[in-house]
């Protein structure tokens, strides 16, 4: 009796009904409810694992990142089937919107699911995609890499002649000679005993390196580090291929492997019929309880609601009858 009775609290919680008057209703009503339970707890699992999934596959969380995607996904489950399920009466507009949601719903679930269950088969196919993409890129980057090394290449070029240029003049003068004058003065005695002041002029000549050699040793040492990229840039062209396929591999996402179901679907029989039944299996799901609200006669339970609407608008007409007179 208390399983039974957690199973209704556990229902009227999902669904939003009042226990109180689902207690003083008959057995139609607790049948009702355990419909609504039962479509509801389907699409909880359903949904929990593919938010899951979705979340471990292409968010890359953690195990609990993965658990609380799960969990939003759950809530946002139970609280757009809450919109059928306590409309009071039935509401078409409601039904069809719901119906609207339903549809959406159906494509991102069996993309999703489609996704993970012809895992292998994508892994096959983004392998054809990737070749195709390296074909199309791959001239690009190696004409990026031919354009640098072109640059490269002429600075070196130019550098070389630059360097022709100051060596021939540096053979010719290696030496510079420079002439400084110090001037001194200096106090003798003259002759007939005075003193006298003598200026005296010491010339020095002195060898200085030519400037341009500094010039020319700059220049090598440019020459040098322009050869360096050089090298990289020819690495780069000789793993260009490699690179572009390591890069292109690294950044697959949902989108990528989707493009590549679309593909799969495209072009093989099989998958697109599987996608269809699975499509139509999570659509049927999604319409559950619309079916259930909208198909089914009305239970105790929603003709009490109803009433107690009805009662209450009748109050408030004779409320507001009385006001006015």
């Amino acid at each position: 009796m208390k399983l039974k009775n957690l199973w209704i609290n556990l229902g009227c919680f999902l669904t939003g009904w009042n226990t109180e008057i689902l207690n003083s209703s008959t057995e139609a009503s607790y049948k009702q409810l355990k419909k609504y339970v039962s479509a509801l707890s389907i699409l909880i699992i359903l949904w929990s694992l593919i938010g899951y999934s979705f979340a471990q596959r292409y968010i890359h969380a953690p195990w609990w990142g993965c658990l609380i995607t799960a969990i939003i996904f759950v809530v946002i489950i139970i609280q757009i089937e809450r919109q059928i399920i306590l409309t009071v009466g039935t509401a078409r507009l409601m039904a069809v919107f719901r119906f609207i949601i339903a549809l959406i719903m159906a494509v991102l679930g069996s993309a999703i699911i489609d996704q993970i269950i012809f895992k292998e088969d994508i892994e096959k196919k983004m392998i054809e995609i990737v070749d195709r993409q390296v074909k199309e890129l791959l001239p690009l980057r190696v004409s990026e890499i031919d354009h640098s090394l072109q640059k490269l290449q002429t600075e070196i070029d130019s550098l070389q002649k630059r360097n022709t240029i100051l060596n021939e003049d540096i053979s010719k003068t290696p030496m510079f000679e420079t002439v400084s004058s110090v001037s001194t003065s200096e106090k003798v005695k003259t002759p007939d005993g005075r003193d006298s002041t003598v200026h005296r002029t010491t010339t020095t000549k002195n060898q200085i390196p030519n400037l341009k050699i500094v010039e020319r040793d700059y220049g090598l040492k440019r020459i040098e580090t322009v050869r360096g990229q050089t090298l990289k840039y020819d690495s780069l062209k000789w793993n260009v291929e490699e690179n572009l396929r390591t890069e292109l591999k690294s950044k697959q996402g949902f989108l990528e492997e989707l493009r590549a179901m679309i593909e799969i679907v495209l072009t093989r029989v099989e998958a697109l019929v599987f996608y269809i039944v699975l499509f139509l299996f999570l659509m049927s799901l999604e319409l559950f309880v619309v079916f259930s609200k909208i198909g089914d006669t009305k239970c105790d339970y929603d003709m009490i609601v109803e009433y107690q609407l009805n009662q209450k608008k009748k109050t408030l007409d004779l409320l507001s009858n009385k006001k006015i007179q």
